[in-house]
């Protein structure tokens, strides 16, 4: 199996992990607090992932460091940026659960994906460090922090009982 497909399989592992995230908010309503074995759980699963599809040495081709924000140089740059961007998802779907906040939201995600860029390059393992990288996986996680708490805010809306005014006739 290639490098990409396989990315490309933990990439759809992820967002299906996501989307079972995004069930079980709209299912559990607003007042639900995540199962104290399942989220977690979730969040080891996503890590482990995220941390063997960025960590593993790489083919050794390219540039060891990338600092032009927003430059993609090919078909395969833009489907590595597509990747990155729902990869992330689930960090912010999680986070949402967890009753995490956009603002540390953004900071977990800018964070974490800063500490596998200079790892990568501190490694020196063929892989190269991104700034585009770091902009796709902060923006994923902020994109399904946003879903989730719609979903979560959709569901509370339709669980909460509606006044019923009758008229005399």
């Amino acid at each position: 199996m290639t490098s990409f497909a396989l990315n490309l399989l933990f990439a759809a592992t992820l967002v299906g992990l996501a989307v079972v995230g995004l069930v079980r908010a709209g299912v559990a309503g607003a007042s639900a607090r995540p199962s104290r074995v399942g989220a977690p759980l979730l969040a080891v699963v996503w890590a482990l992932a995220v941390g063997f599809m960025t960590l593993r040495p790489g083919s050794g081709l390219g540039v060891r460091l990338n600092l032009v924000p927003l430059l993609f140089d090919g078909t395969g740059s833009a489907i590595d940026a597509v990747l990155n961007l729902f990869v992330f998802v689930p960090l912010g779907v999680l986070l949402v659960a967890a009753g995490v906040r956009f603002a540390p939201t953004f900071l977990v995600a800018l964070g974490s994906t800063l500490a596998i860029e200079i790892t990568q390059y501190a490694m020196d393992a063929g892989r190269t460090a991104d700034i585009n990288d770091i902009i796709t996986n902060t923006a994923g996680a902020c994109l399904g922090w946003a879903v989730a708490w719609s979903v979560r805010a959709a569901a509370s809306r339709a669980a909460t009982p509606t006044s019923v005014v009758l008229q005399r006739p």
